[in-house]
C-alpha cells in the first residue's frame, strides 16, 4: 500500500495577526495539503453584531484592552488585507467558509465534504460539540497547560509575575482547553518580552511548528512520545487534571494592575515590526 504523502488539514480560527502567523507557516509545509480555513465570525456572542460585541468588549475590559483586541484583528486587515487569512487563502486558492457557529448544519456539512484527516483549531473563539467532536481535532493553546486554562493565558501569566509561559498542542475536548496534551514548548525569562502581544506572536508561531511537526511524524506512523523525545519536546497527559480554572476576558482592574507592573498589552514598536514579518 503506498503511504500517503500528505496530511489534508482544515484550519479553524479568528481573523488576527496570529491566526496569519499560523497559516503561513501550515503554507509553507510540504506534508501539508491545507483543503480549507473555517473563520470564525463570532464577536463574544454568536447573537451579537460587530457593535454590541464591541461595546460589551469594552464594558468587560476597558477601552485599553478591547484596542489592544482592535489592533490585532480589525487594524491589521485593514493595513495588511493581503496578509490576513482571507488574502493569503485568494491568493493560494484555498476556500475561505466563514461562520459564527461551527456547530451549525451547514458548518458540519461543509467540514465534512472536505474530508480532511486533521482539524486544527488556533486563535479559535467557538466551542466544538459533537458530532464534529468525534473528528480528529487538534488545538494550539499559548500556555502550559493544564496551567492557565482561558480566553488571554498568556495575559493572567504576564500578571502572575510567572517567569515562564509556553505554548501547547493537545487534542480537543468537549470543554476549552482540556483533553490530551500532545507536545509543549516553553520559554523562560530572557525569551519573554514585557508584553501580551509579542509573546502571543512567538507562543502562536511555536505552536505552528509544533502542529507541523505532530502532523509530518503521524504520517510516519510515530507514537506521540516518538515524537517528544526526537524533538525534545514536553510530552504529558491533563485529560483528567483537576485543575478547573478557567480565566474570562481581562476586568478593567486587572489591566490596569499590569500596567502598574510595568509591562503592556501591545507596544507599537514591535507590533509594527511583526506586521513587516507577518
Amino acid at each position: 500500500m503506498q503511504q500517503q504523502s500528505k496530511q489534508r488539514l482544515i484550519f479553524c480560527t479568528y481573523s488576527s495577526v496570529y491566526s496569519s502567523l499560523v497559516l503561513k507557516k501550515l503554507l509553507a509545509a510540504n506534508h501539508i495539503e491545507l483543503v480549507a480555513v473555517i473563520n470564525s465570525t463570532r464577536v463574544i456572542n454568536p447573537k451579537y453584531g460587530f457593535i454590541k460585541g464591541a461595546l460589551t468588549q469594552i464594558n468587560l475590559s476597558g477601552w485599553r484592552y478591547a484596542s489592544y483586541l482592535f489592533m490585532v484583528t480589525d487594524l491589521f486587515s485593514w493595513l495588511s488585507p493581503a496578509k490576513t487569512i482571507h488574502g493569503l487563502c485568494k491568493k493560494n486558492s484555498i476556500p475561505v467558509f466563514n461562520t459564527n457557529d461551527i456547530n451549525s448544519p451547514e458548518a458540519v456539512h461543509y467540514i465534512e465534504l472536505k474530508k480532511s484527516d486533521y482539524l486544527l483549531a488556533a486563535h479559535f473563539n467557538q466551542r466544538v460539540k459533537k458530532p464534529l467532536l468525534s473528528l480528529a481535532w487538534l488545538n494550539i493553546h499559548p500556555s502550559l497547560l493544564p496551567a492557565y486554562k482561558g480566553v488571554d493565558p498568556v495575559f493572567y501569566a504576564l500578571l502572575d509575575q510567572q517567569n515562564t509561559v509556553g505554548v501547547t498542542l493537545h487534542k480537543m475536548a468537549e470543554t476549552f482547553d482540556t483533553g490530551e496534551v500532545l507536545l509543549q514548548k516553553k520559554l523562560t525569562n530572557n525569551d519573554i518580552a514585557d508584553n501580551v502581544f509579542s509573546n502571543n506572536c512567538r507562543l502562536f508561531s511555536i505552536g505552528a511548528d509544533l502542529a507541523i511537526t505532530y502532523l509530518n511524524s503521524k504520517l510516519a506512523n510515530y507514537t506521540e512520545m516518538e515524537i517528544s523525545l526526537s524533538n525534545n519536546l514536553n510530552k504529558v497527559d491533563v485529560t483528567n487534571s483537576e485543575d478547573k480554572h478557567y480565566d474570562s476576558w481581562p476586568s478593567r482592574a486587572k489591566v490596569s494592575e499590569l500596567r502598574q507592573q510595568g509591562k503592556r498589552l501591545i507596544r507599537l514598536k514591535q507590533y509594527w515590526q511583526e506586521l513587516r514579518n507577518v
